[in-house]
């Protein structure tokens, strides 16, 4: 089953996320008080293989990363990431402090688990209110591997799948990361169908 969204609805999408992913680069802001870069909201509706690989070639590197998984309305995985270096140099940000990449291994979990928690709630949580879902998000998940391991959804077995990816970049310090949100084809129908009455509400035309 594939799942197309029309222009009308795409720009919605896009918008609804943009709010999203604003609202976290907002409170990344804070944490590391630097400018937030983001690019446009990627939505991809691929066979899973296919769109894992595709953010492999963007990530060929091993990358530390963020899980969250959601479910309610809709399910589905929220993920923030890191290529390996890169993490380890906003660890140290975070800190401010001086110390050694390599030493700064122990505390690189609890840190990226703290910045994850914080950006994902705060993308996820304005995502579900724009589009008046209810859907709970579970505790944050450290993993290491490769983006195309973790960008597969666990457990599921379905062909299709919708990413939504957005890649922000800490300008002064020279950090990017990824956020991608996954869900399986039935849960994205669903979540299309959110985005229409989003659109009926801002329009009062129905998509």
């Amino acid at each position: 089953m594939k799942l197309e969204f029309n222009e009308i609805e795409s720009d919605a999408l896009s918008e609804v996320f943009n709010l999203g992913i604003g609202r976290a680069a907002q409170a990344l802001n804070r944490m590391v008080s630097d400018t937030i870069d983001l690019t446009i909201p990627k939505v991809l509706v691929l066979p899973q293989q296919k769109a894992a690989e595709l953010l492999t070639q963007e990530i060929d590197d091993v990358v530390n990363a963020v899980t969250q998984r959601f479910s309610g309305d809709f399910c589905g995985d929220a993920i923030l990431m890191f290529p390996r270096k890169q993490s380890l140099s906003l660890v140290r940000t975070l800190l401010h402090d001086d110390m050694s990449l390599e030493a700064l291994t122990e505390l690189e979990q609890e840190a990226l688990i703290e910045v994850g928690n914080v950006i994902l709630n705060a993308c996820f949580g304005t995502v579900t209110n724009v589009l008046r879902f209810k859907c709970d998000i579970s505790t944050p998940i450290f993993r290491q591997g490769t983006a195309e391991d973790i960008n597969t959804i666990e457990n599921n077995n379905a062909e299709w799948a919708m990413y939504v990816q957005v890649r922000f970049a800490l300008t002064n310090n020279n950090i990017q990361g990824y956020v991608t949100f996954i869900m399986d084809i039935d849960s994205a129908t669903r979540f299309r169908e959110g985005v229409q009455g989003f659109v009926s509400g801002l329009t009062g035309v129905n998509t």
